[in-house]
């Protein structure tokens, strides 16, 4: 199960999922809307989706601008939720897969990723047309949150 902090977060990991996990792959996986609101926010509905269910992992995938610090790193941890930190947020990491690494804020690289993709990161087309399996690939070295990411999907 992957809960992704926003619209955004679930279109990549539903993205990554139709890339690496195709049907009959022998693996499965849910992705939730985490609905927003920071970090904490994110962890608690992770918490709380996965109650009682038997997931062999459970993702967040989620900003570190709002409400994320040591104790929501220790609370996914008790949780065994592996977390995946966009720094500041998710617009930062899909601009450095494009070698692109501005030194912005969240805003900022909210705007830089419209400008340079004609569409913002909550479009499924952005992916579509700029985030193919290849330029993936080809990131993981240089893009640590893409390659904890996918080396959490891979079995």
């Amino acid at each position: 199960m992957a809960v992704g902090e926003g619209k955004s977060e679930v279109l990549l990991l539903n993205h990554v999922k139709q890339l690496y996990l195709p049907r009959k792959c022998g693996i499965t996986l849910k992705v939730v809307d985490g609905l927003g609101k920071g970090g904490s926010a994110v962890l608690t509905r992770t918490i709380r989706v996965s109650a009682g269910l038997d997931f062999n992992r459970k993702i967040a995938l989620l900003d570190t601008d709002t409400d994320w610090d040591a104790t929501q790193r220790e609370r996914a941890r008790e949780g065994e939720i592996e977390v995946v930190e966009s720094t500041p947020c998710l617009e930062a990491w899909l601009l450095a897969i494009h070698g692109v690494n501005p030194v912005l804020s969240s805003q900022g690289f909210k705007e830089e990723f419209a400008r340079r993709f004609g569409a913002r990161a909550d479009d499924p087309k952005a992916y579509e047309r700029h985030f193919a399996r290849e330029r993936l690939d080809g990131a993981r070295a240089t893009v640590p949150p893409l390659d904890q990411l996918l080396n959490i999907l891979e079995v």
